[in-house]
C-alpha cells in the first residue's frame, strides 16, 4: 500500500500535544506494533488536535519514535515531513533538519513558513541559506508564507521567485515589515514584488492570496483564478473616494472566481474622517455573481461608496476584520431601494449620522433633513431583502415613528430586531410592528427584540404597559449600555461568528491545507 494514497491532504494542519505523545508512548509496544496502517492513521487523526506551533513541528519525530512499526509508517508517509517552518533566530539547525525532511517528503506538497526571527539583524546570509534549501523543491510548494521580514529580505526572497514556476502553489501570503513600535502596526512600502512573473503556469492553481503592506496591482492581474484575496495595509487615505471605488471594482473585475475578499486599511479610522456624504457623481455599477464574503474596514465614506457601486447577489452579511457587523450608512438606502443589490443578505446593520446622535444626546431633537430624505427609501430597500433574518438600526431618528410602519410588511423572514441609540419613536409603535407581523400571512413572527440606549437623552420612549406586554410575547430586553462586542447578536448566535481580537497577522497554520 502507498502510504500517501490514504493520507488526507490536510494532514500537516493537525498538531499533536505533548501529553498525548506521552500517553501514546506509555501504551504497550506489542499492541502498537500490531496496528494496521489505516488504524495508525485513525489514531493520529483522533489525537492530532490543538497544540502550539512548536508541538506541531515536533509531531513527525514524536510519531516516528513510538515503536518500530510506527517509525516505518511515519517514514512511509511523505506528508508527515512536508511542513517547514523557519522561526529560529539561528536557522542553521532547522536547515539541517529540513534537509532530511525534504528527502522523506518524497515529492509531497510542501507548506513553507518563513518568520521574521532569523532576520532580526536583517541577515542576508540566513535568507540565502533558506532559499538554497527550498528552491530546488519549488515545483512542489503548496503554500508559501513570508511573515514580517525586513524589506531587503522580502526583496531577496521574491527576486529568487521571479523566473521560476510553482504549478502546485495554492496559497501565497506576504506580510510586510512590522514597525519597531508595535502600536504603529505594519508599514507600507513601495517595494514592488513580482514572484513568478517569468514563470510558466505559475498562476494556474493559486487560490488564496494575502498581501499585507505591499502594492497589490501586480498580484491582481497575474493571479486571475484567485478564490480568496486579503488586502491589508495600503494607502486608502491618500486617494479620493472615487479612486478607491475604482480600485475595488478593478479587483472584482480582474478576479471573476473570487468568493472571499477582505479589505483592511489596518490603521485606526477616526469617526470624523471623510464623513459619509452623497457622491455628486455616482460610480458605474458592477456585479460579481460569485462573491459570498466581503469584509471591509475603511473610512465610512469610502465603504459606503464602494458598496453603493456593487451588485453582490450571494453576499450574506458584511463584517469588519474583528468579525463585527459593518454598519451601512442610511445614505445607501436609495441604491438599495433602486437596485436590490444584496438579495441574499441574512443580516443588516443600518447606521444614521453622528450629527443626529449628538443632537439626541443633548435632548435637542433636531432631525437631519438629508437623513430623513434617505429614510424615504427604507421600505424599498427592505423589499429587496426577502431572506433577511436580523436587522439593526444604529443612531437612526424615525421622526415620530413614521419610518417604522414598513417593518410590518417587509422582510418576511425577519426574526431579530435591534435598536441601538435610536430615537423619534415610542415602544408602543414598535409593539404595533410585532403585532402586524404576527397577523400577516406568510410572515415569520419576531423572535427577539433588543433596545440599547442610555438612560438619559431623546431616545425611544418606554411605557410600562407595553414593556410588560413585550416581555410576555418574545425575547425582549432593554439595556442602558451599548457594547456591540459583548452582546449576543444574530451573527454570533446563529451564524457562530464570535467577535475576534484585533488581528496583527495570520496564524501560520491557517495557510496549511
Amino acid at each position: 500500500m502507498d502510504a500517501t494514497e490514504t493520507l488526507p491532504d490536510n494532514v500537516s494542519s493537525i498538531p499533536i500535544s505533548d501529553d498525548i505523545a506521552i500517553k501514546i508512548r506509555a501504551q504497550s509496544h506489542h499492541m502498537l506494533g500490531n496496528v494496521p496502517y489505516d488504524i495508525f492513521l485513525m489514531i493520529v487523526f483522533s489525537c492530532w488536535k490543538g497544540g502550539n506551533d512548536d508541538g506541531h513541528s515536533k509531531f513527525p519525530i514524536t510519531a516516528s519514535h513510538v515503536c518500530r512499526t510506527w517509525r516505518r509508517y511515519a517514514l512511509d508517509t511523505g506528508a508527515f515531513w512536508a511542513s517547514l517552518e523557519f522561526r529560529q533566530a539561528r536557522p542553521h539547525g532547522a536547515i539541517m533538519k529540513y534537509k532530511v525532511w525534504l528527502e522523506r517528503a518524497r515529492g509531497s506538497p510542501l507548506d513553507i513558513f518563513i518568520g521574521f526571527q532569523p532576520f532580526k539583524g536583517a541577515s542576508v546570509k540566513h535568507a540565502k541559506s533558506i532559499m538554497r534549501l527550498i528552491m530546488p523543491h519549488v515545483s512542489h510548494w503548496r503554500s508559501f508564507q513570508v511573515d514580517r521580514v525586513p524589506k531587503k529580505i522580502s526583496r531577496l526572497i521574491f527576486d529568487r521567485l521571479r523566473d521560476v514556476s510553482a504549478p502546485m502553489l495554492e496559497v501565497l501570503k506576504m506580510f510586510g515589515e512590522r514597525h519597531r513600535r508595535i502600536f504603529q502596526g505594519l508599514t507600507t512600502t513601495t517595494c514592488k514584488l513580482k514572484p513568478f512573473i517569468n514563470g510558466e503556469a505559475s498562476n494556474s492553481n493559486l487560490k488564496e492570496l494575502t498581501v499585507v503592506g505591499f502594492p497589490h496591482n501586480y498580484f491582481v492581474t497575474r493571479f486571475t483564478r484567485l478564490q480568496v484575496f486579503q488586502l491589508t495595509q495600503f494607502d486608502f487615505f491618500g486617494a479620493g473616494t472615487m479612486e478607491n471605488v475604482k480600485s475595488i471594482q478593478h479587483i472584482l473585475v480582474s478576479l471573476p472566481n473570487l468568493h472571499t475578499l477582505h479589505i483592511d486599511c489596518y490603521r485606526p479610522i477616526p469617526e470624523n474622517h471623510r464623513s459619509s456624504s452623497s457622491l455628486t457623481t455616482l460610480p458605474t455599477r458592477i456585479s460579481h455573481p460569485f462573491l459570498t464574503e466581503l469584509w471591509i474596514y475603511l473610512p465610512k465614506a469610502d465603504r459606503d461608496a464602494i458598496l453603493s457601486s456593487l451588485d453582490l447577489p450571494r453576499v450574506r452579511f458584511f463584517l469588519t476584520r474583528m468579525q463585527v457587523e459593518t454598519a451601512l450608512g442610511i445614505d445607501l438606502l436609495p441604491p438599495l431601494s433602486q437596485y436590490h443589490p444584496f438579495s441574499n443578505l441574512v443580516s443588516l446593520r443600518l447606521s444614521g449620522s453622528y450629527s443626529d446622535f449628538a443632537a439626541w444626546g443633548l435632548n435637542i431633537g433636531i432631525s437631519d433633513p438629508s437623513s430623513q430624505m434617505h429614510l424615504t427609501h427604507l421600505e424599498g430597500a427592505l423589499t429587496g431583502l426577502p431572506l433577511l433574518q436580523a436587522l439593526t438600526f444604529d443612531q437612526v431618528d424615525f421622526e415620530g415613528g413614521k419610518w417604522l410602519i414598513c417593518l410590518g410588511t417587509t422582510c418576511p423572514r425577519l426574526h431579530w430586531l435591534t435598536f441601538t441609540r435610536c430615537g423619534g419613536c415610542t415602544l408602543e409603535q414598535i409593539r404595533t410592528i410585532v403585532e402586524a407581523r404576527r397577523k400577516k400571512h406568510g410572515f415569520d413572527a419576531l423572535a427577539r427584540l433588543l433596545i440599547e440606549q442610555w438612560s438619559t437623552g431623546n431616545f425611544i420612549k418606554i411605557d410600562q404597559g407595553t414593556d410588560e406586554w413585550l416581555k410576555n410575547s418574545l425575547i425582549y430586553g432593554i439595556t442602558h449600555t451599548v457594547d456591540n462586542l459583548n452582546r449576543d447578536s444574530y451573527l454570533s448566535v446563529v451564524e457562530k461568528l464570535k467577535p475576534s481580537a484585533l488581528l496583527t497577522g495570520i496564524n501560520p497554520r491557517s495557510s496549511r491545507r
